[in-house]
């Protein structure tokens, strides 16, 4: 099914056409059918980047808060999200892609909608179309929110960094093939943060790129019209958007957990940008990176043997070198949330390779080394928090 529905994709297209560029202005929303409207579930910088991009591409939005009093902060606020396009500066060559009188200024999309996520379920109706953003160690919580507004006909985005949060919600939720949802699984490389002191604005800071699969169908009934839609609305976003077979996105998701793995963690305890990592005097780093690499390796290679070749640790290590170079400007989330005392995203990242190694009986100490001691971060700064 998830072949098939690339395939419908790859054929509407032809049809529909891609498009690059933010169309400029205000753009404010109708109501919208129930089956129409997508809500969006986190609402930090990515959740803020995508509402805000199918909300100007014309889609009903709703966004799913934390509580009452955010819904209420919000609307007070003008129902409006705000994206602020630094990218253009950090990437002078990319103002090609804006048209004659395109600016770079705050993009402000009103028209928005907003939820508590506490509200009773049976006052809310229906979910036909979820995005989740939040942060991988809040998605089955937050999840489990909103579960029983979902049915077969449904369709969830799932946009979480490191891996194992599909599979964590089919165990908690979907055991028996009765009224399950499709998913799609997105990877997202473009560079977003909550601007500071403001809730509903995110910083659109490096252009990257997206690439979004089916998941094989959990149900019997196969992917309902709603996951077609909705893949369709993603691919023309101006966000570089490709959509691919699942087995395709496999390998590039494993890809990105090896890279998230080496370089998040050692930023985080360093306190550094990534381009530090590749500075011409850190030999020491290097070898790090090398035998690091090699790990992730020699784990995937039990795990994943059919993928030996995409996932050797030359592959591998060429694939994170080039990210730190290519994020060499950028603070890694996990750096971001260490220094804000936020939870991290490490038990879906170094953790879950920790767990695979140990499922098909390889040693991980570097792996599991990195998740000790990001651990301790988080719980020294909540002793500070809690002396007593």
């Amino acid at each position: 099914m998830a072949v098939v529905l690339a395939e419908q994709w790859q054929r509407r297209t032809a049809v529909l056409g891609r498009r690059y560029i933010y169309s400029r202005g205000t753009m404010s929303a109708g109501t919208g059918s129930a089956t129409s409207r997508i809500h969006v579930l986190g609402a930090g910088a990515v959740g803020l980047l995508f509402a805000a991009h199918l909300r100007q591409a014309g889609h009903p939005i709703t966004l799913l808060l934390r509580s009452q009093s955010a819904v209420d902060r919000f609307e007070r606020q003008g129902s409006r999200i705000s994206v602020i396009n630094d990218w253009v500066r950090v990437h002078p060559s990319r103002r090609l892609l804006l048209q004659p009188g395109e600016d770079i200024t705050p993009c402000t999309i009103d028209g928005i909608q907003a939820e508590d996520i506490h509200t009773d379920n049976d006052q809310q109706g229906v979910i036909s179309k979820l995005v989740v953003a939040t942060k991988a160690q809040d998605t089955l919580q937050a999840f489990g929110r909103v579960r029983m507004r979902l049915g077969a006909q449904s369709t969830v985005v799932l946009l979480q960094n490191g891996m194992g949060v599909f599979e964590a919600i089919q165990r908690e939720f979907y055991t028996q093939p009765d009224n399950v949802p499709a998913f799609i699984v997105g990877t997202n490389a473009h560079g977003c943060l909550r601007a500071s002191g403001d809730e509903f604005v995110t910083r659109h800071t490096a252009m990257g790129s997206c690439t979004f699969a089916t998941r094989p169908a959990l149900a019997a009934c196969g992917a309902p019209d709603s996951a077609l839609e909705l893949m369709t609305a993603l691919a023309e976003l101006p966000l570089d958007v490709a959509v691919v077979n699942w087995s395709e996105l496999h390998v590039q998701l494993l890809l990105k957990l090896a890279a998230n793995a080496v370089i998040n963690p050692a930023t985080a305890l360093a306190g550094c940008h990534n381009g530090l990592m590749s500075s011409h005097d850190m030999s020491t780093m290097s070898g790090f990176m090398t035998l690091a690499c090699a790990e992730i390796a020699a784990i995937y290679a039990r795990a994943h043997p059919h993928l030996h070749e995409e996932l050797s640790a030359h592959a591998i290590e060429e694939y994170v070198t080039r990210i730190v170079q290519v994020t060499a400007q950028n603070r890694s989330s996990m750096l971001q949330d260490v220094a804000s005392g936020r939870p991290t995203e490490v038990d879906w990242i170094n953790g879950h390779l920790v767990r695979l190694a140990h499922q098909h009986g390889v040693s991980a100490p570097i792996n599991t080394a990195l998740l000790a001691l990001i651990k301790l971060r988080e719980a020294a700064f909540e002793e500070r928090l809690n002396p007593f």
